[in-house]
């Protein structure tokens, strides 16, 4: 009898999840043009429409593939390796976006746990547990490479790390890095892409506190104060605290009663916090490249090094960390705060898709390094800055044009206004601030060269007086 309990209800549950599935499946079919979804995602519609999951990747697309061809030309190579750093860096962002905030996992209309869905089941929150995985997918993708060229002239051999201290520099810069990218990852479950990227686009003045607190313990030399540099920097920073204010309000005004609170402003502080410390981060990163740059680690070696420290540093958080959840995920699995890994299994059970998706992200991940530390090797570090502001600027503008790149639709007066106003400016003063370190560089280079030509050409007519006067001392 027990025996036939037992059986009945895991039929039932069977059943269920069964039904819900099934549900999901067909309401995606719908989402995603009618094509399922495993059909969908970066593949042609034969019926020669992109589906409306590829459409937000045909700008980074473009950028990859005309960066690829721009290489391939001496005198646009340049050029074409900031447009392919355009393309690998935007494609990153709006994929990362897009798996962690905008992708359906279950469809509005869906009875679970008797509750009816009454928005979509959007992402999967888990930017601690995910970045963990990327760590671990791309670890495994280096064995992959190291493994298939081992016995070819292509063999790669990691840097051997030759002291406590190069070892310490390694796992410290591994765990920060990690730290940077989950935070990150975090605060994209929690708000847009464009909130993101311009609350990131202050990295330059947080690069620079964060240098000048290090210059005090001496770990980093001082950088000189141009208040022509600091000004530019705090109005663009100014600018995406107003931008930041005015989403959040807008969000607020426009809220209907009895609506369903999808995108609260509770969650949109938490996700704008998490940004903001991700920024801290990556700030600290940058220092910490400098120290870790005489190791001379190529991108390889860091997947080598950093991928296991990091993981071990995430794992902790990713399984015992217990944060709010954003839109229904709480009212799905009855509960208000979720770790990664709780979310991680819940979305394995609903969605093995969604899963897929993430999984996917660990590979792009590592492409994209690759991508990026060739970039940074090859062109200065200036140019590097210059494209990495401008790509930020650029995407941000492409997700309020098109309405294909935006999560939501743009509020109306006043707030447009402000967050227009806060875009212009922000591009303008981080732009100018670009060119201003572009040319001081340049000085800072043509200075140098005007020394040396100085010092070669006093020594060149020392050199020549000694000749003159060991002539004159011969002729006596």
């Amino acid at each position: 009898m027990g025996g036939n309990n037992s059986s009945s209800i895991v039929e039932g549950n069977s059943t269920n999840i069964s039904a819900v599935l099934s549900h999901a499946l067909a309401m995606q079919q719908d989402h995603f043009g009618g094509l399922s979804p495993d059909q969908t995602f970066m593949v042609w519609n034969p019926s020669g429409v992109f589906a409306d999951t590829l459409r937000p990747f045909v700008i980074p697309m473009l950028g990859l593939l005309v960066g690829t061809v721009m290489m391939q030309i001496k005198r646009v190579a340049t050029v074409g390796k900031l447009v392919l750093y355009f393309g690998a860096q935007s494609f990153m962002n709006i994929y990362m976006g897009w798996v962690m905030r905008t992708s359906v996992t279950v469809p509005k209309g869906t009875e679970i746990n008797g509750h009816i869905l009454q928005v979509d089941l959007t992402g999967c929150p888990a930017g601690f547990a995910l970045t963990a995985m990327q760590q671990v997918i791309s670890f495994i993708v280096f064995i992959c490479v190291f493994m298939g060229t081992y016995y070819t002239p292509y063999r790669y051999t990691p840097k051997k790390l030759n002291s406590n201290f190069e070892i310490g520099c390694v796992v410290l810069f591994g765990c920060v890095f990690a730290l940077n990218i989950a935070l990150n990852n975090f605060s994209l479950g929690y708000i847009s892409i464009a909130v993101n990227l311009i609350i990131r686009s202050c990295l330059p003045l947080s690069t620079f506190l964060s240098q000048q607190m290090l210059s005090i313990f001496g770990l980093y030399p001082f950088q000189r104060c141009r208040w022509k540099d600091i000004t530019l920097m705090i109005i663009g920073v100014l600018c995406a605290g107003a931008f930041t204010m005015a989403r959040i309000l807008a969000a607020n005004a426009e809220k209907k009663p009895g609506a369903v609170d999808k995108d609260s402003s509770g969650d949109m502080i938490m996700g704008v916090c998490m940004c903001v410390l991700s920024l801290l981060c990556g700030s600290l990163n940058l220092a910490l490249a400098g120290v870790l740059g005489e190791t001379k680690l190529n991108v390889f070696d860091t997947c080598a090094y950093m991928a296991i420290p990091a993981t071990v540093f995430l794992l902790p958080i990713a399984m015992y960390y217990q944060k709010p959840v954003p839109g229904e995920w709480g009212k799905v699995f009855g509960k208000e705060t979720m770790s990664d890994y709780e979310i991680l299994m819940g979305v394995w059970d609903l969605n093995k898709h969604t899963m897929m998706w993430l999984g996917l992200s660990g590979v792009f991940s590592f492409i994209y390094n690759i991508i990026q530390f060739s970039i940074v090797h090859t062109l200065s570090p200036s140019a590097t800055a210059f494209g990495g502001n401008f790509n930020k600027a650029a995407l941000i503008c492409l997700t309020m044009l098109l309405p294909f790149l935006r999560v939501h639709a743009l509020p109306g007066a006043p707030y447009i206004y402000v967050i227009w106003s806060a875009v212009f400016i922000n591009i303008a003063a981080f732009s100018y601030y670009s060119y201003l370190q572009i040319q001081a560089k340049q000085e800072e280079a043509m200075k140098s060269k005007l020394q040396e030509y100085n010092e070669s050409g006093s020594q060149s007519d020392s050199e020549d007086e000694t000749e003159e006067s060991e002539e004159s001392s011969g002729k006596y």
